[in-house]
């Protein structure tokens, strides 16, 4: 009988697995590269991303023509980035967070793992309200009580694993597709002519650096999703063609994300310049007639499910990324009730809690993955003999943070010293953190010559109920002796 290769034996393998952070094994993967293109898709087109377009004609007081060319600017960049983060996946097939812990140290790594746990955490609660806000314009139903079923029916969906997400979300991105087509045609052919080029009432003008600052908000919507984007990637590498499949990852993740985030903030600009609203859900039901209201409805609550489906699941894996050791069932759940908490908490004022949220995660994130971008295209070690690269990793980050911090514009909550004395420049700290991070990283550490096996720091040290889990490690080794390019996880000191 003639022996199957793992590349025949991964085709009649089932398509999802479940579980949470451990290896994928040559006889198991998630789905094909083309599949993220309707994971990215289906994921952004939601009410969420209608609010963030919406910011830029309401709050910062764009005109429309700028709002568009911030909006195709930050998707562009937000976009390229995440397809090049989803060949994490396929070069390393774990997720995100085990992998950079070579990189940042165990203890960065943690810390890493819960600014990723609040940032899926926060998502799910942005979307959760948003939905909330839906429901209660279609149905008879308060707010919080919406919110309340909301959390606990995606809670216990998400719960079960991964094996049904990357299934459910090609049924969601058919049908979201569809309905936010008919959407925006409708929209826009129910405005006048000309309507949004009309100012808003009461608006107090542009203010300065408004460009610059929806930009940072637009890439801030893609921080969100950054650190999980190698989770629906990984077990794709494992064939005779390697590096093939890393480019068809980069462009399915590419194009699904870059279509569906200009679409829908673009959509949401347009609204947002012509209708005064409190939420983003009054920038549909305000055009919409009573009779499409629940068709509307189903679409937002469609739409939550597919984003949040991918927030708890990856919210799950960073929290046992911080060490906590419970079953990956119950880090699903305890994502649900602490997202539920925030939902509570800022659905009063979505906008101001939502710019403010943002803002935070291109903070804190974007200067992470700078250092990730390096770490990846070449291994690097340290050049200080008293200090790991792990530990050097971690410390050029938290000085990146640091030194952006006069640049920070974040009205009223906090305005940098730098930000004042130059308004008309925006908010530079994302820019300045990402340079100062990636620069002094890059002067810390030099290239490592040869590949040199794990020996110090285990990926899956922290993320793995198991204490002992060497087992997995050399199922590794075998796992990557049957790539032809030979890629494997990076080597430590």
């Amino acid at each position: 009988m003639k022996k199957e290769t793992p590349f025949q034996a991964k085709k009649k393998a089932p398509p999802l697995k479940a579980g949470g952070v451990e290896w994928v094994d040559c006889q198991e993967v998630h789905a094909q590269p083309k599949s993220l293109f309707r994971l990215w898709m289906a994921a952004n087109v939601n009410i969420a991303t209608l609010g963030t377009g919406a910011i830029a004609t309401t709050l910062l007081v764009l005109p429309f023509w700028k709002a568009i060319l911030a909006i195709i600017a930050s998707s562009l960049l937000g976009s390229l980035t995440l397809g090049f983060f989803s060949t994490y996946g396929v070069r390393y097939d774990v997720p995100m967070i085990a992998i950079s812990e070579r990189w940042f140290g165990s203890t960065g790594n943690r810390v890493f793992s819960l600014f990723s746990f609040l940032s899926g955490t926060g998502w799910f609660a942005v979307n959760t309200a948003v939905c909330a806000y839906a429901l209660e314009r279609s149905l008879p139903i308060h707010p919080v009580l919406a919110i309340f079923l909301l959390s606990l029916a995606q809670t216990l969906f998400a719960s079960v694993g991964n094996k049904l997400i990357l299934k459910a979300e090609n049924a969601c991105y058919l049908i979201l597709l569809s309905l936010f087509t008919v959407i925006t045609a409708f929209c826009l052919l129910s405005l006048p002519t000309g309507s949004y080029l009309a100012p808003n009432p009461g608006s107090r003008g542009e203010i300065p650096g408004a460009w610059i600052l929806m930009i940072n908000i637009g890439l801030s919507n893609f921080s969100g999703w950054l650190p999980f984007a190698a989770d629906y990637s990984r077990g794709m590498g494992q064939t005779q063609k390697n590096r093939s499949i890393e480019k068809e990852v980069f462009w399915y993740a590419f194009l699904g994300s870059f279509f569906s985030t200009s679409w829908v903030e673009i959509l949401g600009a347009f609204l947002g310049k012509s209708i005064r609203s409190e939420n983003p859900t009054d920038l549909l039901f305000t055009l919409l007639p009573s009779s499409l209201h629940l068709l509307l409805a189903a679409a937002i609550v469609i739409g939550t499910i597919s984003a949040n489906m991918i927030n708890l699941y990856s919210a799950g894996l960073c929290l046992l990324g911080t060490g906590i050791r419970i079953p990956f069932c119950q880090a699903s759940i305890f994502v649900g009730i602490t997202g539920l908490g925030a939902a509570l908490f800022g659905y009063r004022h979505f906008y101001q809690r939502f710019e403010e949220f943002l803002f935070l995660l291109d903070f804190l994130v974007l200067p992470r993955m700078a250092i990730l971008a390096i770490t990846h295209l070449r291994t690097r070690t340290s050049r200080i003999p008293l200090l790991k690269s792990g530990t050097i990793g971690f410390l050029c980050w938290l000085l990146g943070v640091i030194v952006s911090i006069p640049w920070i514009r974040q009205e009223p909550l906090f305005i940098g010293r730098m930000a004042a004395t130059y308004p008309q420049l925006g908010d530079l700290s994302f820019l300045l953190g990402c340079t100062v991070s990636s620069l002094s990283y890059w002067i810390f550490t030099k290239p490592v010559q040869e590949f040199a096996p794990p020996t110090e720091v285990n990926p899956l040290a922290s993320l793995n109920n198991r204490p002992t889990p060497g087992p997995q490690l050399r199922f590794v080794e075998e796992s990557c002796t049957l790539r032809d390019n030979g890629s494997s996880l990076p080597g430590t000191e």
